[in-house]
């Protein structure tokens, strides 16, 4: 109680230290804290495939491990915030369960990730140790990404530090005015009614810690340090150290900043919030994992000394590739024009020759006419010569005429 009042004691309303207030609010229906998280998912995925095409993974499993990652880190991100921090609004409104943008938690995203990771990698049979550390080269870095957002939007705010200490410079300085824009920075100036007897005006402010921004300030160090082990050539370290080693480190910070947060923020389990457990025990299995890791490991096959050797094989494996389309589709294109105008040579010649045999069919028609024509002035002409011959006597030749009764003798034919 000591402390606590004397912590308070020098806390002033005004003339308070520390870096100042900064809210990232949204732009219609876009919020300045889904595009930050967003572009963390994409810059972390990227990382991933880097180190992940290094060491020779299909391209396949990279898309598959980083979309089972992804979604069920969501996931069990807000299931596990529900179920550890909003337990009594879960009692009230069972329909909060599958509300997923209604909170999220860090370590619910660890483990909800965690056993998609677990999942895809059981069920393709792939490496354990190699696809950890190809996970949490994306991972981290995403997470904190995410961790700007986290700082922007104040969505962590601590209990009210204390400006003469030396570390007072890292909190921020909240502004009464500013409880509009975000009704998180409230309970800070409710918890410290005494020092507003009044009532806190708009220009009164509250030096508390911004546990976003305190977090993020360390894990960029470790981000430095995890990146720069996981893609240096020499003295590499054995396949899934890399991600024990990230969760070694992580693990107390994220413990020590709940002490931190306001005693009435979240519930305590036996005296400790749900992050403290899971820190606790994520750093029991990192420790166990290490030592087995570093007896019986070995380091993870590359395909390359580097991998920026690696990105450009592959880079130049993709402009072969592209320029082979290119030259299949100008040839398939030309093959296309080729057939095409022979088509339209076939065609033309079928034309021609279509007109050529319509051409004949008249000709043989019009011939055909011109011989009927012939065929009745003949007939004419024998109609015509019919009636002068009957007019002229029949006789014998040299002009006797024929006589009646068939004339001349008849030759008897002897008997024997």
């Amino acid at each position: 109680m000591y402390a606590a009042a004397l912590l308070l004691s020098g806390i002033t309303t005004a003339g308070t230290t520390g870096l100042p207030y900064f809210h990232v609010g949204s732009w219609g229906i876009i919020q300045g804290f889904g595009v930050i998280v967003a572009a963390g998912v994409l810059i972390g995925a990227s990382l991933l495939r880097r180190y992940a095409e290094w060491h020779g993974v299909e391209d396949d499993h990279i898309r598959g491990l980083t979309g089972w990652v992804t979604v069920a880190g969501f996931l069990g991100a807000h299931l596990f915030d529900v179920l550890a921090y909003q337990w009594d609004d879960l009692q009230k409104d069972p329909i909060l369960l599958i509300k997923i943008w209604a909170g999220i938690s860090s370590y619910g995203g660890f483990i909800g990730g965690a056993a998609g990771f677990a999942i895809y990698v059981w069920w393709k049979r792939l490496p354990v140790r190699l696809m950890a550390d190809i996970t949490i080269v994306g991972l981290l870095p995403a997470f904190s990404i995410g961790r700007i957002g986290c700082s922007v939007v104040s969505d962590h705010i601590g209990a009210a530090a204390d400006p003469n200490n030396w570390y007072s410079f890292l909190a921020e300085s909240y502004p009464f005015s500013k409880i509009s824009e975000n009704g998180g920075i409230k309970h800070l100036f409710d918890t410290y009614t005494n020092l507003f007897p009044a009532g806190p005006k708009g220009d009164d402010a509250i030096l508390a810690w911004n546990l976003g921004l305190v977090e993020l300030l360390y894990l960029i160090p470790v981000n430095a340090l995890i990146l720069w082990l996981a893609f240096r050539s020499a003295k590499r370290l054995n396949a899934g150290l890399l991600t024990v080693l990230a969760g070694v480190l992580y693990a107390p910070v994220r413990f020590f900043l709940d002490y931190l947060r306001p005693e009435d923020s979240d519930p305590r389990y036996f005296g400790l919030t749900f992050a403290q457990w899971s820190s606790m025990l994520a750093f029991g299995v990192a420790v166990y994992a290490a030592g087995r890791i570093m007896r019986g490991g070995k380091p993870a096959e590359t395909v390359t000394t580097t991998s920026a050797e690696a990105q450009a094989k592959l880079k130049s494996i993709l402009k072969d590739t592209t320029d082979k389309s290119k030259r299949d589709k100008e040839e398939t294109d030309a093959d296309k024009a080729r057939k095409e105008k022979e088509r339209e040579r076939l065609k033309e010649e079928q034309r021609k020759e279509d007109e050529a045999l319509e051409k004949e069919a008249v000709a043989a028609k019009a011939g055909a006419a011109d011989d009927d024509s012939e065929d009745d002035e003949d007939d004419e002409d024998e109609e015509a010569d019919k009636p002068a011959q009957q007019a002229k006597p029949q006789g014998k030749p040299g002009g006797q005429p024929q006589k009646k009764g068939g004339g001349g003798k008849k030759k008897k034919k002897k008997r024997r």
